[in-house]
């Protein structure tokens, strides 16, 4: 996500949550929320909900096409060579300038935060201890707290959750005792519902939400709220309304000091008034007036919640799809994790024929599609778009009937298309890729462990070919169980360097690694990849994974691919789709050796298959390596029928699994 895709959805989610602040912070004045631990609950319900916005709805993904339509005469002329200019000097763009501001802010408000506390210990340090005459009121508390006299404040102030510690400004000895009782029941009730911790936590989002007007109001309405219920307990423990009150006036004449966040003070001056009123006040509310009007805000805030986000949604990175010139695709808004390039029939183009095709497409729980049928469209055109649709993955969410509407275009009669070479300058460049290193170089910078397993093998691959010249199949079956024992030690001291994804939008990306059993710098063993390939297939099941040398000998890349995310003139299919496809199929024989050691299993093989429909690359992914060998030279002699995009013939990617089973 780039700076100006990140401060955009910033400043969206900061309307969303000005949007929901406004509109439900009228609902408890509407509902008569009057008892403040009715009022309480539903701030926190609130803030809750201000910071769980960004998950309430799947983030509105754009597609991009970066296909080979036609250029435009102003981007042709942009891709043709211009003469040098001097290079401008270099500018910070001002979406970066922005978001390093609001960073800045955020961390200087944690380190106003951290000042805050380290004043509270040396405050601590520099205290002395009020001793047990101010403790009888704290009972029914489990862990008593440390109370102490300071001469650095002038409200008292309590905080510590471990061992919670109680200030008390030197003066409050001489106050009346009634007063001292009403201060310091408050202050237990504070220890006792653990307050500090609620308080921290919202000075944290406080300080995330710095320049958010609609947050500092928010969290000055809950501390309002818990300041009253507070008050109320305190009142119903000393059982003296008056002297409670009388307590609130004596500090509110002391003169202020710092406020010292995220410790809750005894009273901000700015709410005196209303918790004096609210004291004065017998708000009574029946405990079935109080649920139902809690009931009524909550469904209330929902509903704002799922209209805000559908009104003002979050973007996530936008999906690059190479569809084919004068191809459009319109999904109705729907968020998709990934779709193939659509192209347009070479056959329609030859007739002249275009026009839009709406698709109706039933989509499962998954996001796969799972039926299509066509409401509208030129007959010509209607099989390419219902293939393609049916490759479409949505956002996984409840099964749902989704409209997609594929627009085939032809360029004027009088349009030329643009040169290929200019086509190829306009797309994004792809990264340099290193030389694999010298075999002398690439020894050395492997583990002396795998050096020393690889080294074994060696000398087992010549063990191998003189047994197979005696035809000694007891001696085979022994050496190539010591491969198979060493193949699995050598996975052992292998690790996963990266885990790559092509084709994935971020959001995406992120979900998919967040749900992986295996991760990077763990051992590329049979078991964490067939539990990797078990995960990604339950993820969605059009993925593939394949995995590549990174570089050192002993470490591999895994790489996990979508649909179209292959080189230019390649697709990646399915297997059991393209199994379909087969007109020749040869058994693999089972090995004798394998047979006689009752070997048997799943051989999963990474193949490309030639525009002609013949087997050009095999790799293989997991399995025995008794079974390998049969397997591979049978899929050698597989043919399939080519497959044809935009009427060309294609090479397809997909992985081949066969079963090995002893009768």
């Amino acid at each position: 996500m780039n700076a100006n895709l990140l401060l955009d959805n910033v400043a969206l989610y900061c309307l969303q949550i000005g949007l929901l602040v406004g509109l439900a912070g009228f609902v408890p004045a509407a509902l008569r929320l009057r008892l403040p631990g009715a009022r309480l609950a539903y701030w926190h319900v609130l803030l809750a909900a201000c910071m769980l916005l960004p998950v309430v709805r799947p983030w509105k993904q754009d597609v991009i096409d970066i296909g080979g339509g036609a250029l435009l005469p102003a981007a042709v002329a942009a891709a043709a060579p211009a003469p040098a200019a001097p290079p401008a000097p270099a500018r910070i763009p001002q979406a970066e300038i922005l978001l390093a501001l609001l960073a800045a802010g955020v961390v200087v408000r944690l380190g106003w935060l951290a000042v805050g506390l380290w004043r509270l210990r040396r405050y601590r340090l520099h205290s002395s201890a009020a001793g047990d005459a101010f403790l009888p009121s704290a009972a029914g508390l489990k862990r008593l707290p440390d109370v102490r006299l300071s001469d650095d404040i002038a409200s008292p102030v309590t905080f510590g959750f471990l061992h919670p510690v109680i200030l008390l400004p030197t003066a409050f000895p001489s106050l009346d005792a009634r007063v001292r009782e009403a201060i310091l029941a408050h202050e237990f009730l504070h220890v006792r519902r653990r307050d500090w911790l609620v308080t921290l936590a919202e000075e944290l989002v406080r300080a995330a939400f710095w320049f958010h007007p609609a947050i500092w109001w928010l969290l000055g309405e809950t501390q309002l709220a818990r300041e009253q219920v507070v008050d109320r307990a305190s009142v119903e423990l000393t059982r003296n309304r008056e002297e409670y009150v009388d307590a609130l006036l004596a500090i509110a004449g002391v003169r202020p000091k710092l406020d010292l966040a995220p410790a809750p003070l005894f009273l901000r001056k700015r709410h005196l008034k209303h918790r004096v009123v609210s004291l004065l006040k017998e708000v009574r509310m029946s405990k079935k007036h109080s649920i139902s009007a809690l009931a009524a805000g909550f469904c209330i805030l929902a509903v704002a919640c799922w209209t805000i986000t559908a009104a003002f949604p979050l973007a996530a990175a936008p999906q690059r799809v190479a569809d084919g010139p004068g191809v459009s695709v319109d999904v109705g808004g729907a968020a998709l994790m990934h779709r193939p390039s659509v192209e347009y029939p070479a056959a329609a183009r030859a007739a002249r024929i275009e026009g839009t095709v709406v698709v109706q497409a039933t989509v499962d729980s998954t996001g796969n599609v799972t039926d299509a049928s066509v409401t509208s469209g030129p007959e010509e055109l209607r099989k390419n778009a219902i293939q393609s649709v049916f490759q479409f993955h949505f956002v996984r969410g409840g099964s749902s009937t989704r409209q997609v509407s594929i627009a085939f275009q032809l360029p004027a009669e009088n349009s030329q298309p643009a040169d290929q070479s200019l086509m190829i300058a306009t797309k994004l460049p792809s990264p340099p890729m290193l030389p694999p290193p010298p075999p002398a170089l690439a020894a050395s910078t492997a583990s002396p462990a795998f050096n020393a397993i690889t080294a074994q093998m060696t000398a087992l691959n010549a063990q191998i070919r003189d047994a197979s010249v005696r035809q000694d199949q007891q001696a085979m079956a022994d050496i190539m169980q010591q491969a198979s024992d060493l193949n699995a030690q050598r996975l052992a001291v292998q690790k996963i360097r990266t885990i790559t994804t092509l084709g994935l939008s971020d959001q995406v990306r992120s979900d998919l690694l967040a749900s992986l059993p295996v991760h990077e710098g763990e051992a590329p063993t049979a078991a964490n990849m067939a539990k990797l390939r078990d995960a990604v297939k339950q993820f969605d099941e059009h993925l593939l994974v394949s995995s590549v040398g990174a570089g050192a000998p002993d470490e591999v890349e895994v790489r996990i691919a979508a649909p179209g995310a292959e080189p230019p003139g390649r697709i990646t299919v399915a297997g059991k789709l393209q199994e379909a496809n087969l007109t020749n199929k040869v058994m693999p024989a089972y090995p004798p050796v394998a047979r006689a050691t009752r070997t048997q299993g799943h051989v999963v093989l990474d193949a490309v298959i030639g525009k002609e429909g013949s087997v050009q690359e095999i790799k293989l992914v997991s399995g025995h390596p008794l079974l390998a060998a049969a397997a591979m030279e049978a899929v050698k002699q597989w043919t399939y029928k080519p497959l044809l995009l935009n009427g060309q013939p294609v090479e397809v990617h997909t992985q081949i699994d066969i079963n090995f089973a002893l009768p």
